[in-house]
């Protein structure tokens, strides 16, 4: 019995040896990083909002991408959540969020506020581009795979694109559920948003040029620094919105495209480059208006039907009298002016980054312009079937401004890697479109437009000096029984010393933007001065 009961006993000592031995066995496998590394995938859902895409920089650093936070709402199934949303949602938002719920468990929207409800996790991360995000039709969009589809965001897709997430997760319970009181993990990938592209775009001017363009219906806005080229500020109305893409698709005013590089009906902020084209050849002129002016046979009329009398170059552009540019370009000679608008870019291409080109402009048909007294009285005062874009009638204000020079109109600085900047564009290479007395003798013309009597004197900004030119183009479309007509404004400030041109378009508009004009260079003066 003894024996037997000893045996026993040391069996009974050698299972419970073995037993702890195995209990410490699964005790160190449970805590090697690979079996840890495990649960947590079997324990942890990550829900990815985004992936993160670099800066697009204004000129002086100033991001306008990835320039906010927004705040984003998670909502699980849970009853208490979908009670809540009440207070923040439509009743068919409600029905789209409960529908993906069923789908994916989950549904994220960006809200205003935070929802305080069981089921719910609001938290905040930096919004790539939004509703607030300026200078979209530059900047452009993304598509649902977070690729550049127009824009800089298209030219500099490469570099712009990453594989660093927003994410956030969540720890699951046993039954797989989000444990909703375990704070989550949050992924921001801050570092992608020191890379990016640096461009010439000042925020604080763009800001300034889109709140004065809420004038305009549908047209465009230009700011470029004289003796630069750099643009400042770019706006195309209308606007759109970058959380409703749909809508703007399928708007009757195509408010996609940018405006600023299409072509249009230019109308009179043309007849600088015809007195241009003349006193670089010594061509004065005076000529008696009275209302109308016989060319080749044809009556050619100016806007005032009474006549402006005896006027000069100086009074033909104070008045913007048709009748005298008719006969004054007859002297010039064709060949003149197509010179002097090739010089200063007006019909070319200008290429501000890989796909953000200018439509490519015309004075109409050579040929005809040579040879046709008609086409040529029509080209003087900017009608006929001239089309040029905003962007490049800008040149030759840049021109009269910078003493008869400027430089192509550039937008991209260069490359920022980790917020610095490099490989930055070199300035294009200045170009001379007339002699510095013509410019010189051309701003001074360009003020008395917007002195009293003159056809822009609306456009008298309070808080600086400034001339240009106004300018109502004929289109040949008529709307709704009426022509229709595109406004221009063409303009540079301060007089004395121009540091900025300005033009600005407003189509199927009889109303001017001279206004408009005013008001952009008196809040750029003020925000300079505030600038010190």
């Amino acid at each position: 019995m003894s024996v037997s009961y000893k045996r026993v006993a040391l069996c009974y000592f050698m299972a419970v040896v073995l037993f702890f031995v195995c209990v410490l066995r699964v005790s160190v496998v449970a805590v090697t990083p690979e079996y840890a590394k495990a649960a947590v995938g079997e324990r942890s859902r990550k829900i990815v909002l985004s992936y993160k895409r670099g800066t697009i920089f204004d000129t002086n650093m100033t991001p306008l991408t990835n320039a906010r936070t927004k705040t984003y709402a998670i909502i699980f199934e849970e009853a208490m959540a979908i009670t809540a949303l009440y207070e923040y949602f439509s009743r068919d938002e409600i029905d789209r969020i409960t529908e993906e719920i069923r789908k994916n468990g989950f549904s994220v929207r960006s809200v205003s506020r935070t929802i305080s409800a069981s089921g719910v996790y609001c938290f905040q991360a930096v919004s790539h581009i939004d509703d607030n995000t300026l200078a979209k039709h530059i900047i452009g969009y993304t598509d649902s795979e977070n690729k550049g589809v127009s824009g800089l965001q298209l030219a500099f897709d490469s570099l712009l694109s990453s594989e660093e997430e927003t994410s956030v997760t969540f720890t699951l319970d046993g039954h797989s559920k989000v444990i909703l009181g375990d704070e989550p993990r949050i992924n921001n990938g801050a570092d992608v948003e020191k890379n990016g592209v640096k461009i010439t775009i000042d925020k604080e001017i763009q800001q300034i040029a889109e709140q004065e363009a809420t004038a305009i219906n549908c047209g465009a806005i230009i700011i470029t620094e004289v003796g630069t080229g750099k643009i400042r500020a770019m706006v195309s109305r209308p606007e759109y919105s970058l959380e409703n893409l749909g809508e703007a698709l399928n708007s009757a005013d195509t408010p996609l495209i940018n405006r600023a590089l299409y072509a249009y009906n230019i109308g009179s902020v043309f007849k600088p480059c015809v007195v241009a084209a003349g006193l670089d050849n010594f061509i004065d002129g005076k000529v008696n208006c009275t209302g109308y002016t016989d060319v080749d046979g044809l009556t050619f009329s100016c806007h005032k039907t009474s006549g402006h009398g005896e006027v000069d170059i100086n009074d033909a552009l104070k008045y913007s009298c048709n009748s005298f540019f008719y006969t004054y370009i007859q002297d010039v000679g064709a060949q003149g002016v197509i010179n002097t608008a090739k010089l200063a870019g007006l019909t070319g291409e200008i290429q501000l980054a890989d796909g953000i080109v200018n439509r490519k402009g015309s004075l109409g048909d050579t040929n005809t312009i040579l040879n046709s007294k008609r086409a040529l009285a029509n080209l003087s005062i900017g009608q006929g079937a001239m089309m040029l874009s905003p962007l490049a009638i800008n040149n030759l204000y840049m021109a009269i401004a910078g003493d008869g020079v400027y430089r192509t109109p550039t937008l991209v600085e260069g490359k920022v890697e980790n917020g610095n900047l490099t490989e930055a564009e070199p300035l294009p290479k200045e170009v001379r479109v007339m002699k510095s007395s013509t410019a010189s003798t051309l701003k001074a013309s360009l003020a008395t437009v917007l002195e009293e009597g003159g056809t822009g004197e609306n456009a008298k900004p309070e808080l600086t000096s400034a001339a240009g030119k106004t300018g109502t183009a004929q289109t040949g479309i008529k709307k709704d029984g009426k022509r229709v007509t595109n406004s221009w404004f063409c303009g540079f400030f301060p007089l004395e010393n121009p540091k900025y041109a300005v033009t600005i378009l407003a189509e199927n508009s009889s109303g001017g933007c001279g206004g408009v004009f005013a008001d952009i260079a008196d809040g750029i003066t003020a925000l300079e001065s505030n600038r010190g």
